[in-house]
């Protein structure tokens, strides 16, 4: 990422001219990463939660349909040295900011987040931002359409992103009107089977479904999210690109291998058909997803390759802990690769030592992905 304050960020060695901005959740960087390469674009810098990679505007649609561990997606519009309200004003006011906004565009501060700066006042920082924006503009009516905008104050560094995905995160998929105690966010589920590698030739199975959030996100991993509105659609600069982009893209059918999940909470695995009954509606997807009502512990042995990627009930989530039994996973499944997340840092005393571990924010708990392959 080239840090600079003239006009929008540029890297003069790439052909794409923008900045953009992924962010996800802290501690699942990798996937985010491992997403966008395999989407063919360079990651020119991360830190916790965010992505930062080069792309053209024209690649917005694209991104925001396909991208499925990220949560939300903002361009980079300018960096630069803030310490008063001053320098913050000109700094924004002299970006070309014209070239993105419609003149009539609806001008709003979504966020502001500040740490260790002399700016501080929230309120201030968002009225400052917004009059510069609209002269830098020229002027706008506001009656047109929203150009939600987020602000960062770090280290007495300003950034100035717009975003493009709107108020919905890219979470809302539109298929999980229930869910379950502690259900995970499907960003998360989608990024736990990315990282897995899994294959689709071989069976996928979760003993502890609950909702069925990562065995639909593993189904729909590839399939873009078409029928969504996103706040970039209305803008003059990509209006026709999205129609364009949308039309084409929602022609296509998907089907794919054999996912299997199970929980021994009955309630839940109807919530998971129903789920699932949506996502195939939605998406066009047609995996065979079978759901079953049973406690792990009565499966039948699987003895054939498999994968198991669970979200394990344990004390903070749910009122039982799975640790002292989760050895009999093993009986079960003989030849699978395991993709397990769990909290405690004690887990491999019971089901051994991982061949890869790392930690992850989960609802506000620090979780484990432990994996072993």
């Amino acid at each position: 990422m080239k840090t600079t304050d003239n006009d929008l960020v540029e890297d003069p060695n790439s052909t794409d001219k923008f900045t953009f901005i992924a962010f996800c959740t802290a501690g699942l960087e990798g996937a985010a990463s491992l997403e966008l390469k395999k989407m063919g674009y360079k990651i020119s810098f991360s830190s916790s939660g965010r992505i930062f990679f080069n792309a053209s505007i024209s690649d917005v649609p694209i991104l925001n349909m396909k991208l499925k561990t990220v949560d939300r997606l903002a361009l980079l519009l300018c960096e630069f040295e803030a310490h008063t309200f001053d320098d913050l004003y000109e700094n924004i006011y002299k970006q070309n900011l014209k070239e993105i906004i419609d003149k009539n565009g609806k001008i709003t501060i979504e966020k502001i987040k500040v740490s260790n700066s002399k700016l501080s006042a929230t309120g201030a920082i968002a009225s400052v931002a917004k009059k510069a924006i609209i002269d830098s503009i020229h002027g706008s009516n506001e009656t047109g359409p929203e150009y939600p905008f987020i602000v960062i104050l770090k280290n007495d560094k300003a950034y100035l992103l717009l975003d493009t995905t709107g108020k919905d995160g890219l979470h809302k998929r539109g298929y999980r009107l229930k869910s379950t105690r502690a259900p995970l966010r499907e960003t998360i589920a989608a990024a736990v089977v990315l990282l897995s590698r899994w294959n689709e030739n071989i069976p996928l199975f979760d003993p502890f479904c609950g909702s069925g959030t990562i065995l639909i996100e593993a189904a729909l991993l590839n399939i873009p999210n078409v029928h969504r509105m996103y706040v970039s659609e209305q803008w003059k600069i990509l209006k026709e690109e999205w129609k364009k982009l949308k039309a084409k893209l929602s022609k296509k059918n998907f089907s794919g291998g054999k996912i299997y999940g199970s929980d021994v909470d009955c309630n839940a695995i109807e919530i998971a058909k129903q789920n699932y009954a949506r996502a195939k509606s939605i998406f066009n997807v047609n995996y065979h997803i079978e759901f079953i009502c049973t406690n792990f512990k009565k499966l039948k042995p699987v003895h054939d390759s498999a994968y198991v990627i669970s979200n394990l009930p344990y004390g903070h989530r749910l009122d039982i802990d799975i640790l002292s039994e989760i050895r009999l996973l093993r009986q079960k499944f003989k030849d699978a690769k395991y993709y397990l997340l769990h909290p405690s840092d004690k887990f491999e005393n019971y089901f051994g030592k991982a061949t890869k571990k790392f930690k992850f924010q989960n609802s506000g708990i620090w979780t484990y992905m432990y994996m072993y392959y």
